[in-house]
């Protein structure tokens, strides 16, 4: 659907408000959402008259006002990552005929927040909702490996890994360039790793601020996820990431997500 640009520069300048700069003037603004001061100012006032925006007598900065908290006290007590992606997972796994997955990476593992089973896949069983894999084995836990910052991954490739089947990748430099390949070209692909017979494919989840916070994945058969060698699922996979990565974006950047399993 196409997007409403007015709205869109409205949410732009709201978020030029943070607790670091709750005060800020009409070029302050303006510079942050990448507006003009004249369109700045026109929209600064409607939301100043709809009770979302306050400008200080004195200094003539702008402010934001209680009306905003008003608007988040109507966000679910339950707005869990898993909330947020599980429409979409479920839809993932149905075109795809796949077991669809949402993780994260939680003290040096990847840890299965969600799993769904389409009608028509062989339902991969393997990775349990609650369930860890090391980041060395699967598609998933290589994207969120890969994501890590550079200190704790480097700290991580210094330790020993384990081995869940003869092709679970454990030489440190070998792998090293995999998580230079995956986080380059966006997306991860693992077979035999985590169970013979078994592929994946997993590509990164990010918040407003770019950064990586889970990863979505489909797993299955080889012949189904690869099919002649390819990765025929990849396209479907990546435009789930980047609508999932939209609908984060536009979360306010105070909204705490939380990981609930």
């Amino acid at each position: 659907m196409p997007r409403v640009r007015a709205v869109s520069r409205a949410i732009a300048i709201l978020r030029a408000f943070t607790s670091d700069l709750p005060y800020r003037s009409l070029a302050e603004i303006a510079e942050s959402a990448d507006l003009d001061p004249a369109t700045t100012r026109r929209i600064l006032v409607t939301l100043r008259d709809n009770g979302l925006v306050r400008q200080d007598e004195r200094s003539g900065r702008y402010c934001l006002t209680i009306g905003v908290m008003r608007l988040a006290s109507g966000v679910p007590d339950g707005s869990s990552l898993r909330d947020l992606t599980e429409s979409e997972l479920v839809t993932l796994a149905s075109d795809t005929g796949t077991t669809s997955f949402l993780s994260i990476e939680r003290d040096d593992f990847a840890i299965c927040l969600a799993r769904y089973h389409s009608q028509t896949a062989v339902q991969v069983r393997w990775w349990s909702v609650g369930g860890a894999l090391p980041l060395n084995c699967g598609a998933a836990p290589k994207v969120l490996f890969a994501h890590l910052p550079e200190e704790r991954r480097e700290a991580i490739l210094r330790s020993p890994f384990e081995q869940l089947t003869p092709k679970s990748m454990v030489d440190p430099e070998a792998l090293r360039a995999e998580l230079e390949v995956i986080r380059k070209r966006g997306w991860a692909l693992a077979q035999d790793d985590v169970a013979e017979g078994l592929a994946a494919l997993a590509a990164p989840l990010r918040d407003s601020s770019g950064k990586v916070i889970a990863a979505i994945s489909v797993g299955g058969l080889t012949p189904h996820v690869l099919g002649n060698g390819e990765s025929r699922l990849l396209p479907r996979l990546l435009k789930c990431a980047e609508g999932l990565s939209d609908r984060l974006l536009d979360l306010w950047p105070e909204t705490k997500v939380h990981f609930n399993q």
